[in-house]
């Protein structure tokens, strides 16, 4: 290989690796936005700060912390009873959920976890073992990280329709006042 092909195969492979970083920290993006604004409850004048708050909470989690709450938080089927006595009457709570009564949970939990692997081999394993000035590593790593990212694209992809569905679901909620009379 010459030095020019050299210089454009070592120039794709480390673009491909900041893709492929870029797409793991979009996803965790994603995560942080599910799990501080998907699911909150509190008096109604409050629920800004409460939105705030969760959001600062999970600012500096990992990917695999921000993997296993959204697994507990919106996978969960275990609904927390709210008990009013003495609360603000207005009182809010807002739970967003995915149901997957077809058995489809486990594989979904594997699919994440795996996602977390990925990443964790990506930065602790790929790069570490990685040789940029050697057509062998780069060949190898371009194969890899091709292979990574179809597994990336899947969970942004859902991730992504989780989010459009939670914005769909809200803006149909503000449209409609308490009488069901389109605004």
């Amino acid at each position: 290989m010459n030095p020019d092909e050299n210089a454009r195969l070592k120039a794709e492979v480390l673009r491909k690796v900041g893709r492929n970083i870029m797409n793991f920290q979009k996803i965790e993006g994603m995560l942080k936005l599910i799990l501080s604004q998907f699911n909150f409850e509190g008096p109604i004048h409050e629920i800004g700060s409460i939105i705030d708050d969760q959001a600062r909470s999970t600012e500096f989690h990992t990917l695999g912390k921000l993997v296993k709450d959204y697994l507990d938080t919106i996978y969960s089927d275990t609904e927390k009873k709210l008990n009013f006595a003495g609360k603000d009457p207005t009182w809010v709570r807002y739970t967003f959920k995915i149901t997957a009564e077809d058995g489809s949970l486990p594989g979904v939990e594997r699919d994440l976890k795996l996602l977390v692997l990925e990443r964790n081999r990506l930065v602790h394993q790929m790069l570490i073992q990685f040789n940029p000035d050697s057509v062998e590593s780069c060949k190898y790593l371009e194969i890899e990280l091709d292979k990574q990212n179809e597994t990336i694209k899947r969970h942004y992809t859902n991730l992504q329709n989780n989010i459009r569905g939670f914005k769909e679901a809200i803006k149909h909620f503000l449209k409609t006042d308490n009488f069901g009379d389109q605004r």
